[in-house]
């Protein structure tokens, strides 16, 4: 399977989003529109942060000076229930008969919500019912926030490790993606002379990596107007200790650290919002790149996996303890 074909994993959940309504939330007010796509898209958001900033490692082992791993592995982040539904209950101009509604990493569920514009100015007050959108848990590979992750490591001097993540930019089906980052792994235990003999490995890991999205929502907008795109951007940090324990046919590995990042969701074009007023005349509100939200995740990981290697390939499996838990396996080849 070309590695093209992987990137929709990660991008699936923004294409599903994409055709479920949600640019129907611009009709309401400002202050309410803007709790709703809080509401909606934060878990998500999160759950990218912590499952695009995963799986960097499956050993504290440096490699050698120009020894090479190529890796691909899948990580997800799975979305506690509390963070599947959010409350509406502070909307000011919006009534629904629910108290809450699901996220976008939800059930499927939606509800009827009756949107109230107030008078302004000589316009009179307008009123229109729309459907919130619906959660999309139910496609999501395990439930959970996926994120496919290619990544190449080289030894260099100084028992250090450089390793890159990168994937060639995506321009397709109205995506644009690119992903890039670089970690680094420094081998500690050269410092106490023998200890460096045993299987026993410890090295600081630190990282930073960038991912962007941006979707064409044009072609699905129920909402009429011009140049109508949804920008997502990732920025993901980490500090880490690692440990592993390194023997011919197993390894079994861990880590523990700071991890985190911030990322931002924008809505830009021209929505023209249409209303009809009590007597039926239609209005028309337009509104000019109306979003700009920014969210962010931190939190100390813990992590435990185990490596199985074979001949030059690996395959390796872990999971990290954290805010969003995530699971990640993978598949490896080492050139020592």
């Amino acid at each position: 399977m070309k590695f093209y074909n992987l990137i929709i994993v990660l991008i699936f959940p923004f294409f599903v989003w994409s055709q479920s309504g949600f640019e129907s939330i611009l009709l309401a007010v400002e202050s309410d529109s803007k709790k709703l796509f809080q509401g909606y898209m934060n878990p998500l958001m999160k759950g990218a942060i912590y499952s695009s900033n995963s799986g960097w490692y499956n050993t504290a082992k440096v490699h050698k000076k120009l020894g090479v791993d190529l890796s691909l592995r899948l990580n997800t982040s799975f979305i506690p229930p509390s963070d599947q539904v959010f409350s509406i209950n502070d909307l000011e101009y919006i009534t629904s008969e629910s108290k809450n509604l699901p996220t976008i990493v939800g059930e499927n569920r939606q509800e009827n919500l009756l949107i109230t514009i107030p008078k302004e100015g000589v316009l009179p007050e307008l009123k229109t019912t729309i459907k919130a959108p619906r959660g999309i848990k139910s496609k999501l590979p395990l439930g959970g926030v996926p994120a496919p992750v290619l990544q190449l490591g080289i030894g260099i001097p100084f028992d250090t490790e450089i390793i890159l993540r990168y994937s060639p930019e995506y321009h397709r089906r109205g995506i644009d993606m690119s992903l890039k980052g670089i970690g680094i792994k420094h081998n500690l235990l050269q410092y106490f002379g023998p200890v460096d003999k045993f299987p026993l490995n410890i090295s600081a890991f630190a990282s930073l990596s960038k991912m962007k999205i941006d979707y064409d929502i044009q072609s699905f907008s129920s909402i009429k107007g011009s140049d109508q795109v949804a920008k997502f951007s990732l920025n993901n940090y980490n500090l880490l200790l690692l440990a592993s324990f390194d023997v011919l046919v197993v390894n079994f590995y861990g880590g523990f650290g700071l991890s985190g990042g911030t990322s931002s969701f924008k809505m830009i074009g021209k929505y023209d919002l249409e209303y009809e007023t009590q007597s039926n005349l239609p209005v028309t509100r337009t509104l000019i790149d109306p979003i700009d939200m920014n969210f962010k995740a931190s939190d100390f990981q813990t992590t435990f996996g185990a490596k199985f290697k074979f001949l030059i390939f690996s395959a390796f499996i872990d999971f990290t303890f954290q805010e969003y838990n995530t699971l990640s396996a993978g598949l490896s080849a080492n050139f020592r």
